[in-house]
């Protein structure tokens, strides 16, 4: 069969008959996908919600940006990681690697779960329910917990033993951090690795006191901006890069043993997971993801310490800095606080320093930066990801902040090696975030 996107022709035959008996097994709709969100084999019971989605050029393009994301964030997690699509569905992606390259992933789920049980959007929510027909195939579409969705994610593992058949032939992959080159293509397994060791040297005291009191007070975006600086120092020396990363593990360990004891195990597999995998090359985009994504983790368990705190800016100002790619409008944030949007405003402004509007656009072309520089992903690709609707638009704003032009940009980072300049994020006190 013909592999579409990835450049190459694929021996798909023994996957699908795989992905096949999932579903039947399941009642799942499965399909394998290229890093760009492509199928590459045939659909499997999709549902017909999806499948009247995907018709329209225009949620097919968000489908296959989900599919692409959340295939990209399981390759980052080294799991199958669970998450919310445009429309509202749940599915959850198993990556596919083949020695040391990311070849795609298998995306599976469609399925709905119950309110009390809703894993985070992937991408902003697309607006389809003013459409009648899709709002009577969606209220058809099954319910599940999200106990029997990881039980789903566990049987697909079980079978990756069968998929030693797939191969692939000069394929144009990603870039990933490598691990010992293998022959056969193969699925990343969720099963215990070997935990390293807590090290000694990089007690938190001494490596990283501002991202624990971040941490701790539950400032996810002060957290992020500290370990940016941290990645932007790292990477002025390229051959410093892989003992400033040990450094800042080793750090964020500590942090976690210390805040969070009971997930700092998981951490410390997932973190050397990475170490192993990781090359002189080591792609800072994709390092940062994986570093914000650890920082989330042990969020979101500070947060589970704290069952009957209420909700204040902190959720908010979280929220952007976990999704720089969506543009949230200050009544939807208003509503999502129980602000008026005046009243929000004004205190945004005096906790911040900035406009709201102007703080959500400061995270998104900061992580237009990172995507210019570390990656290849075409500036109108870049535009539309961060929620821009007119890449004209996105090229004004971006050199509002920048001075100059995506496109410029990405050459001048070119001509350091690919290494970006600082990406500064916006910042905040966050001793003034329980106003």
């Amino acid at each position: 069969m013909a592999q579409r996107g990835m450049g190459a022709a694929l021996d798909l035959e023994h996957l699908e008959q795989v992905l096949e008996d999932f579903s039947e097994a399941t009642g799942l709709a499965t399909v394998a996908v290229d890093p760009r969100g492509t199928p590459v084999t045939q659909t499997v019971a999709f549902t017909d919600f999806c499948r009247l989605t995907r018709s329209d050029p225009v949620r097919s393009r968000m489908c296959h940006g989900c599919d692409a994301h959340g295939g990209l964030q399981s390759m980052i997690e080294g799991s199958p990681v669970v998450y919310r699509c445009h429309s509202g569905l749940v599915d959850f992606g198993v990556p596919i690697t083949d020695g040391d390259s990311y070849v795609g992933a298998i995306l599976c789920g469609q399925v709905r779960v119950p309110e009390t049980e809703q894993p985070d959007f992937l991408s902003h929510g697309s607006s389809w329910r003013g459409d009648r027909q899709l709002t009577v195939l969606y209220d058809q579409v099954p319910t599940l917990s999200r106990r029997k969705i990881r039980a789903a994610a566990t049987t697909l593992l079980g079978l990756a033993a069968g998929i030693d058949g797939v191969r692939h032939r000069s394929v144009t992959v990603l870039p990933i951090p490598a691990r010992p080159p293998v022959r056969q293509t193969r699925l990343l397994s969720i099963v215990a690795e070997p935990a390293i060791a807590p090290a000694p040297a990089a007690e938190p005291e001494a490596a990283l006191p501002r991202l624990r009191e971040a941490l701790g007070a539950e400032d996810l975006a002060t957290a992020y901006g500290l370990v940016s600086r941290r990645l932007d120092a790292a990477y002025r020396d390229p051959a410093g890069v892989a003992e400033a990363l040990v450094e800042l593990e080793d750090g964020l360990l500590g942090v976690a043993r210390e805040l969070t004891p009971r997930l700092a195990p998981h951490l410390t597999g997932v973190v050397q997971r990475h170490r192993d995998r990781r090359t002189a090359s080591t792609n800072r985009y994709q390092v940062q993801l994986y570093l914000e994504r650890t920082l989330g983790m042990i969020l979101d368990e500070v947060m589970r310490s704290h069952p009957a705190r209420r909700r204040d800016l902190r959720d908010l100002l979280n929220t952007i800095a976990r999704h720089p790619n969506r543009a949230l409008s200050l009544t939807e944030a208003a509503a999502a606080t129980h602000f008026s949007p005046g009243h929000l405003s004004k205190l945004f402004k005096s906790v911040t320093g900035y406009t709201f509007v102007s703080y959500v656009t400061a995270w998104r072309i900061a992580r237009a930066r990172l995507l210019l520089a570390c990656t290849e992903t075409p500036v109108q690709r870049i535009a539309a990801d961060l929620d821009f609707k007119q890449v004209n638009y996105f090229s004004r704003v971006f050199r509002a902040h920048t001075g100059m032009s995506p496109s410029e940009y990405r050459r001048q980072c070119s001509a350091r090696d690919g290494r970006p300049a600082d990406v500064p994020l916006p910042t905040h006190d966050h001793t003034a975030l329980r106003a």
